[in-house]
């Protein structure tokens, strides 16, 4: 792999976009966008993915399609979020792994290792460590109330997924147990206070600092921590920058959710936005779509670099960070892998059923 001081800043620059596509490959005019920007990562969807073989094939040539190799990631943490149900068989979510122990949460994030390690990915956009308050948006996707519980449950996910070669991303920092709403399509507003969020919302990632690889920051509004207007953590020098740089001194990988949601794009679809969301300190730009929007992004944070040693220095240090991520990512062709599919599906089963069985008997308690 090249190492930063030999690339051009056109491939740093490359470094810094996390891209998405439709269909089961890159288009001719997908294709295009890419060759300019050269992605330093690419996001797989339920959209992307077809069969066993054809994400396996997928993974495989986009680990070659340019010099350095990308980031392969895929959001699988199982339940309502399970990308991979299709090819393996359904898992179950992490709050339904997470009431049945942790030697059932440690299992499931086993095999969700083995699934993304013998199709070809190598990052995971789990765990989920919101708190699982009254009325959240993510109650469904949370592990527990208490975050303690989280953190400690959340520590054996990643532990798993790491024994695997699988990098884990923790998110939606710092914290989205407080929305009531959705930002696929509007900006939530979280009104915790700053107490509630620095002792509660954020112990998960700050117990997760040193294991976790990368953390992705959230799509919310957060006014006890400082922005008075209206503005999505992701965008917030105050968040990343200051609090979770700073004064919590991770120096992972920061991304943010997919910047072509409604809570960012109600904003104004301009390349400075993007821009803005590198400069608060998020270290990739994550596009769900390949789109000449990402491509004016890609252009204009050039221009910004060429002009502005600040911007240079700062493509620098998320390069670097970047790259030493990569360079501890090992990838080994799988043997056996029709084996190990059949193997993993019948492991799933069996753990669901497991999980199935323990529901019925906790509800059964209750009732008595």
């Amino acid at each position: 792999m090249k190492d930063a001081g030999r690339l051009t800043l056109e491939e740093k620059v490359g470094q810094l976009f996390f891209l998405g596509f439709q269909g089961r490959l890159p288009d001719y005019e997908t294709r295009a966008i890419l060759d300019v920007i050269r992605p330093g990562g690419f996001l797989i969807l339920q959209r992307n993915i077809e069969s066993f073989d054809q994400i396996y094939e997928l993974n495989k040539n986009l680990r070659t399609i340019f010099p350095i190799e990308p980031l392969l990631a895929v959001d699988q943490e199982g339940g309502r979020v399970d990308r991979l149900k299709h090819i393996f068989s359904a898992m179950p979510s992490m709050a339904e792994l997470a009431a049945a122990g942790t030697a059932q949460m440690r299992i499931g994030a086993k095999l969700i290792a083995s699934q993304l390690e013998v199709t070809g990915f190598n990052v995971n956009l789990a765990p989920v460590v919101d708190l699982d308050l009254t009325g959240s948006i993510v109650a469904e996707r949370a592990i527990n109330r208490d975050p303690n519980e989280v953190a400690r449950l959340a520590s054996a996910f990643v532990d798993e997924l790491s024994k695997r070669n699988v990098v884990a991303c923790a998110k939606h920092f710092p914290g989205l147990g407080g929305a009531r709403t959705d930002p696929h399509f509007v900006l939530p507003r979280v009104d915790r206070t700053k107490r509630e969020l620095q002792q509660e919302d954020v112990l998960p990632f700050l117990r997760l600092l040193d294991e976790a690889p990368m953390i992705m920051v959230s799509h919310a509004h957060y006014p006890a921590l400082g922005d008075e207007k209206p503005t999505p953590a992701s965008l917030s020098g105050r968040v990343i920058d200051g609090f979770l740089r700073r004064k919590l001194g991770f120096d992972g990988i920061v991304i943010p959710d997919d910047l072509t949601m409604g809570a960012v794009t109600t904003l104004g679809l301009t390349p400075d936005l993007f821009l803005r969301a590198f400069e608060a300190g998020n270290d990739m730009l994550v596009f769900s779509q390949t789109t000449p929007l990402a491509e004016q992004a890609f252009k204009f944070i050039v221009r910004a670099a060429r002009t502005s040693a600040v911007v240079r220095k700062r493509v620098d240090e998320s390069v670097d960070r970047i790259l030493r991520l990569k360079s501890r990512i090992e990838f080994s062709p799988m043997r056996y892998r029709a084996h190990l599919h059949s193997r993993i599906t019948r492991q799933i089963e069996k753990l669901r059923s497991g999980v199935t069985r323990l529901q019925i008997h906790q509800t059964v308690g209750r009732e008595q």
